[in-house]
């Protein structure tokens, strides 16, 4: 086997919010690609025209080759809608083998059950988001609002159309495989395709099959596969049903409330003075932060959330290993905790794979959901000791949900501050904006580039590291 092995990493600069990477392997004269995710939160003109360049770029680089693999990390329109908007173009190029989430395998019986729990939540949500729209709510429900479509968001939803994007894209993906799809579960160990054996290997760390801490809830036991879903489920069913209220339409379940809409007083007569006095109190504009009439509006909040957590807790999560330098690139794509926690107690069907040893030796992190506050885990981070270690974040900070009144902080201050030092400042945003010290072109950034043998090279389409995996002499023992 050759020690003479190089990976190029590219990440595509989508000028909002979204994920996608190629990664070109090359040892001696042969070449294979891999590409995890492609996709970008909204689906207006521009965000297509961006895609479909960024797929025609992926076209010229395979040089009238098949890509020999494609990754679909999760199902959130920012990491797979581009499938969608470029079937006819991915068709074209050719994919030999597709990669999907355990979630996503029909034949699992668990993940079917997930699957539809999943889906009727969502649905639930959307539904009740579309009674709400235009509905008279006050400052707290306009905010509550504005969270619940911000999550659907990633499903694809916009205006009266259905949450359907990412759905579509997994099912595109299955059929876009010259070979049947692969259902990664956690602990699994594959060779690179295309390439000798032995030269590149890939390890799957997540998403995790322990139901605890793929929803990031107690476990129970029962006809469910997870009751925390089925709860919020109903949950949303209710609220669809106080959504309906709040548009004149009755439940028949609610019109048996003693104090239903339809058995209400209106007007002032009938009422004691007492009364008027307390309502005109009540409506006084300058009591207005006081009222709750729209805070049961919170809980549609709440279950968005809990939607898009577990959908990036499901995200696949792979490391992939150059064997002969024993270096590691790691990408997460939008895991949250549950899923990172898991990684400690997987159990590899290869001996003598650990996954402690997997990220100490890991040079490069695609940073976890874009940066945010609630992906990364601390304790993992911290194993990440080698140091050759950079990171690529994938955020773009004129996204509109980063820079709208109170939007997302991504990437979040004190974890950039962090992987900074971890990093020694090697630190690439998708933006071309990069945080401070961390501009590749200046010191100290440039000098720690410089240490690693690595020269980025940044574009108005892509920023690229040509990682080597040649083990070079005296190199370090880890």
């Amino acid at each position: 086997m050759t020690s003479k092995l190089s990976a190029t990493v590219r990440m595509y600069r989508l000028n909002e919010l979204g994920d996608c990477f190629l990664i070109s392997f090359a040892v001696g004269s042969t070449r294979s690609r891999m590409l995890i995710d492609c996709g970008s939160f909204r689906n207006s003109g521009a965000s297509i025209a961006r895609l479909k360049e960024i797929v025609q770029h992926i076209s010229t680089e395979c040089g009238g080759n098949p890509l020999d693999v494609v990754v679909g990390t999760h199902q959130h329109n920012d990491h797979l809608s581009g499938f969608v908007h470029c079937e006819a173009e991915f068709k074209k190029i050719g994919v030999e083998e597709v990669w999907l989430s355990w979630l996503d395998d029909p034949k699992d019986r668990m993940a079917q059950g997930i699957g539809e729990a999943h889906k009727n939540l969502m649905r639930a949500l959307f539904d009740a988001s579309t009674r709400l729209a235009g509905s008279a709510v006050g400052s707290k429900g306009m905010r509550s609002l504005e969270v619940l479509d911000d999550m659907l968001g990633f499903y694809g939803a916009k205006g009266n159309a259905p949450p359907e994007l990412p759905a579509n894209a997994v099912k595109i993906l299955t059929g876009l495989g010259r070979k049947d799809p692969v259902y990664l579960r956690p602990g699994r160990v594959l060779e690179m395709p295309g390439l000798p054996p032995g030269s590149v290997r890939i390890h799957v760390l997540g998403p995790p099959r322990d139901s605890e801490l793929l929803y990031r809830k107690d476990p129970r036991t029962g006809e469910s596969y997870d009751h925390a879903l089925t709860r919020a489920g109903l949950s949303a069913i209710k609220w669809l049903d106080a959504a309906a209220s709040h548009k004149g339409a009755m439940s028949r379940e609610e019109e048996q409330y003693p104090f239903s809409e339809s058995v209400k007083h209106r007007g002032a007569a009938g009422r004691s003075a007492a009364l008027r006095k307390m309502v005109r109190r009540y409506k006084d504009p300058a009591q207005a932060w006081r009222t709750i009439d729209d805070d049961w509006l919170e809980q549609g909040e709440a279950l968005a959330l809990y939607l898009d957590s577990f959908t990036n807790n499901s995200s696949v999560v792979l490391a992939i290993e150059l064997v002969a330098s024993e270096k590691v690139l790691l990408f997460a794509a939008d895991a949250q905790t549950g899923n990172w926690v898991s990684w400690s107690d997987v159990k590899w069907a290869t001996p003598g794979v650990s996954t402690g040893d997997l990220l100490a030796r890991t040079v490069l992190y695609k940073v976890g959901h874009h940066g945010s506050h609630n992906a990364t885990l601390v304790a993992a981070l911290e194993k990440m000791t080698h140091p050759d270690l950079m990171a690529l974040v994938p955020v773009h900070k004129k996204d509109p949900n980063i820079t709208k009144d109170r939007g997302w902080k991504m990437p979040a201050r004190n974890l950039l501050k962090k992987l900074r030092e971890r990093t020694s400042n090697r630190v690439l945003q998708m933006d071309d904006a990069p945080a401070k010290d961390c501009d590749p072109k200046v010191e100290p950034a440039k000098g720690a580039w410089k240490r690693c043998g690595i020269k980025p090279k940044v574009t108005p389409l892509f920023a690229e590291l040509e990682i080597s995996g040649e083990i070079a002499a005296g190199a370090r023992e880890l």
